[in-house]
């Protein structure tokens, strides 16, 4: 269906601006919300990660200085660790871009990502931009200045080295080289299709705070300092209240904190660019008179602000509808956009106006037909007409564009006040709809860069709703477009009315019981194949593809689904090769219909993030391992995103997981070996408390290995071990540097299985982290490692004998590596699991 430029320009309008599920506004929010369309000026603030955002800063920016502020943040964060539960990589990167989302919807500014993957601690700006592919990267900060045109730019990190993240220091440099190299057309010319050239006033580093670092004394550059601790009288709180909200929203990195009130300072150091003169928006003209014809919006504005009553509100949609008109003359621009955007939410906030698109399943398939109930109301005396109603799907490949599905035109339907009004859509899923998922993982990523060739996604300050609904009002003679998802709603007996987003699901999808299957001798073992429709009664049969070497056999792939049972598991029996070997098993169904299924789809939902999923290829690492176990049962006290037990189960381990509450020298008694999961002192108050019950379980014959536990001060315990060891932050984050065996001889790399160097192959995005910097004599230092140009790092496995038994510290990134089935690293572990049994 074609539109006029104007309407294609709401469109796109919508599509930046946040997805409203409600749209209720207080009097003082309209208010203020109409003092910040007086100022016409933007601000881009640049880093790294998730969480390395200054939330105060971004709040102050956006609420008192009324700007249109953006955080850049150049990776999603899926390189860290995960506080809330088991996902990493791909999964934990999911959830700290959604947590973005959500604090940009507490603090008022938007949030812009680049291609760039998180692929974990990196210690200088060398080995960061050798793994993102410089250039890329650097195309992509180029293009969001393009795109976001800021008046100023604010790095979070100094461009100059210094010891912090690698990543850290790239993001400002590459912020920097984009300051220069936006406005020169000869740069990624290829980006001039879509945005265009642009010169930013200047740029800062927002320095000497908290987190800036730097000595204050010597700094001979311009600085400028905001007081950004104010209260907002119209919000009812300080910016650094709405920052504390905001910052908790990373609850995968434990960053809840409470609100802060009283002054507080922020130092923002001149880089490149005209002088501040002591102000960071010199030279910028913040009004509409920056625009040609737009002198005239700031006297209607004034006027409306005037003229506002919080009784009723309403009463100030006349002159926002003027102000309506006046911007139809105005160039097209994300600033323009953005202000019609907030101008078109005021005045259907002003109104009361609701609008809700509800299914009756928030699942959906493609080729699916759906009817969704769309009530509107108007909740004021101002007269409003629905004009028309748009179904639209999101399609990452053709976005801006997206998908027409249904349209009522013509519907001259009255609004009346309070009266509710409800309005079918209906029509049919296209039978080839795209699947909703993370657009950014559609295609496989490469160690440090996502793939996705339409990169006007970069331009993208949140993710679209899969569905959408556009009301098109007639209000005071104008066109007023309110955007809704589509969803369902749910009365829940505790939580209340609860949102659910449509999602498009594939018709069948299937998921293997396990990603890594591991075989410690010859002996077959059995794989569980789950297939289940999303569409109600389907038969058909699953198919395997199998790597070379290994004997599978599908024990009855055919199967049959219906509504009362849509899943089947179907029992597949691997057999491998004698000898060591890895290959991949992939599954696939075949239906009724010829139709061929081979996703499977990872849920994740989490209350303050919402419900996601990300879809892959249904797959099964094979690992036939060179193995030899000493010991049998285990005892884990899980830590932080501990999967290591799963992992040992799958060789045959005899895993109990045991509360810190039950620590007990009488009960660990029957356990050959107890393991303390990665960060187990942080997240478990009171296993200081018990570990005296654990030294006596090692006194007496039995073998303790803790994982790395972090120097952090919020620790729920206090680190313990039998003999002094003091943590550090020293890390090794280059996977692939040597390691050192420092004693040969040593049952750890001779019992039960012989470690050599290929061992330590094929290790993922790091050797270890917060490893020992000093360890009593007692404890034998095994190996030794050091990313280039450092000094060798000994304290990542410290073992000594205690009594009869054994401990272990290790800050290697076992967490990371026995999951992803690395061969070396299960034989490593097998090794210190084994100490003390028949070494």
């Amino acid at each position: 269906m074609l539109y006029s430029p104007r309407t294609v320009l709401l469109l796109a309008a919508m599509s930046l601006s946040p997805a409203v599920i409600g749209q209720s506004m207080s009097s003082s929010k309209i208010l203020h919300e109409l003092h910040k369309l007086k100022t016409v000026g933007s601000v881009l603030f640049v880093a790294a990660h998730p969480d390395d955002e200054n939330t105060a800063l971004l709040a102050y920016l956006a609420q008192e200085e009324k700007l249109d502020t953006a955080y850049l943040a150049l990776t999603r964060g899926g390189g860290g660790q995960n506080l809330i539960g088991s996902e990493l990589k791909e999964g934990l990167g999911l959830i700290r871009a959604n947590e973005l989302l959500q604090a940009r919807k507490i603090d008022g500014a938007k949030q812009l990502f680049t291609r760039a993957r998180d692929f974990g601690y990196s210690k200088n700006p060398e080995d960061t931009l050798e793994n993102w592919q410089k250039e890329k990267v650097l195309g992509d900060v180029v293009y969001a200045v393009r795109s976001f045109k800021p008046d100023v730019i604010i790095t979070r990190f100094n461009p100059a080295a210094g010891p912090t993240h690698g990543h850290h220091t790239v993001s400002a440099q590459l912020a920097l080289k984009a300051f220069t190299l936006a406005v020169d057309p000869t740069q990624f010319p290829e980006q001039l299709e879509h945005v265009g050239i642009h010169q930013a006033k200047r740029i800062f580093w927002n320095g000497y705070g908290r987190r800036g670092g730097g000595d204050l004394n010597s700094e001979k550059r311009e600085i400028i300092e905001l007081e950004i601790g104010k209260y907002n009288p119209y919000l009812g709180t300080s910016y650094t209240e709405i920052a504390a909200r905001s910052r908790s929203m990373h609850k995968s990195q434990g960053f809840g904190q409470a609100g802060r009130r009283g002054g507080q300072l922020e130092r923002l150091v001149l880089l490149e660019g005209s002088p501040a003169e002591g102000d960071f928006l010199n030279g910028v003209d913040t009004t509409w008179g920056r625009f040609p014809g737009g002198a005239k919006l700031d006297a209607q504005l004034k006027k409306a602000i005037s003229d506002f009553d919080s009784a009723a509100p309403w009463g100030s949609v006349s002159a926002l509808a003027k102000l309506d008109a006046l911007m139809d003359v105005l160039p097209d621009s994300k600033l323009t956009q953005s202000k019609r955007a907030a101008l078109h939410r005021l005045i259907t906030a002003s109104m009361g106006i609701h609008v809700q698109a509800r299914a009756e399943n928030s699942y959906l398939t493609p080729g699916e037909a759906v009817a969704l109930q769309v009530e509107l109301v108007n909740r004021s005396p101002v007269g409003a007409t629905l004009s028309s109603l748009e179904a639209r799907l999101f399609d990452s490949d053709q976005w801006p564009r997206s998908i027409a599905l249904e349209r009522i035109d013509n519907l001259n339907k009255s609004l009346e006040s309070d009266l509710v009004e409800v309005v079918e859509l209906a029509f049919s899923l296209p039978v080839d709809a795209p699947l909703t998922q993370p657009f950014w993982l559609k295609t496989p990523p490469d160690t440090a860069i996502y793939h996705f060739e339409n990169e006007r996604l970069l331009e993208l300050e949140n993710v679209p709703a899969p569905i959408e609904v556009i009301a098109e009002l007639e209000i005071e003679g104008r066109t007023i477009p309110l955007s809704v998802p589509g969803i369902e709603r749910v009365s829940d007996p505790i939580k209340g009315e609860v949102h659910k987003i449509v999602a498009i699901r594939p018709e069948l999808v299937l998921a293997a019981d396990s990603a890594v299957t591991l075989f410690e001798d010859t002996q077959s073992k059995r794989i569980e194949v789950t297939v289940t429709s999303n569409l109600g009664d389907q038969s058909g049969s699953m198919k395997a593809t199998v790597p070379n070497g290994w004997i599978v056999e599908i024990e009855n792939p055919e199967f049959v689904l219906t509504d009362r049972k849509p899943s089947a598991s179907i029992g597949v029996t691997v057999t491998p090769p004698k000898n060591g070997a890895e290959g991949v098993l992939s599954f696939h169904a075949i239906n009724d219909k010829g139709g061929r299924f081979e996703l499977s789809s990872q849920l994740i939902d989490y209350e303050h993030i919402g419900r996601q999923a990300i879809l892959s290829n249904v797959q099964t690492k094979l690992v036939r391992l060179d193995l030899k176990r000493g010991g049998n049962r285990i005892a884990c006290i899980v830590g932080v995103g501990d999967t290591v037990p799963e992992t040992l189960e799958l060789i045959g381990y005899e895993i109990d997981r045991i509360p810190v509450g039950e620590i007990d020298r009488e009960r660990l008694v029957d356990y050959d070996t107890v393991i303390l999961g990665p960060r187990a002192f942080d997240a478990h108050a009171g296993l200081d408390k018990r570990f005296d019950e654990l030294l006596a379980y090692v006194e007496a014959g039995g073998t303790l290995i803790s994982q790395y536990n972090t120097t952090s001060f919020r620790t729920k315990s206090r680190f313990t071990a039998p003999y002094p060891i003091k943590l550090s932050r020293d890390r090794v984050s280059e996977e692939k540097v040597e390691m050192r065996v420092l004693q040969p001889d040593h049952p750890v790399f001779n019992t039960p299985n012989r470690i050599v160097n290929g061992d330590f192959d094929n290790w993922i995005q790091e050797r270890g982290l917060y490893y020992a910097s000093s360890w009593d004599d007692s404890y034998a230092p095994l190996l030794s490692a050091n990313d280039r140009g450092e000094p060798a790092r000994d304290g990542g496995l410290l073992v000594a004998q205690y009594g009869k038994g054994w401990y272990a510290y290790t800050g290697l990134s076992f967490f990371r590596q026995l999951p992803e089935g690395n061969a070396g690293a299960i034989r490593l572990f097998v090794n210190l699991i084994s100490l003390g049994h028949g070494n």
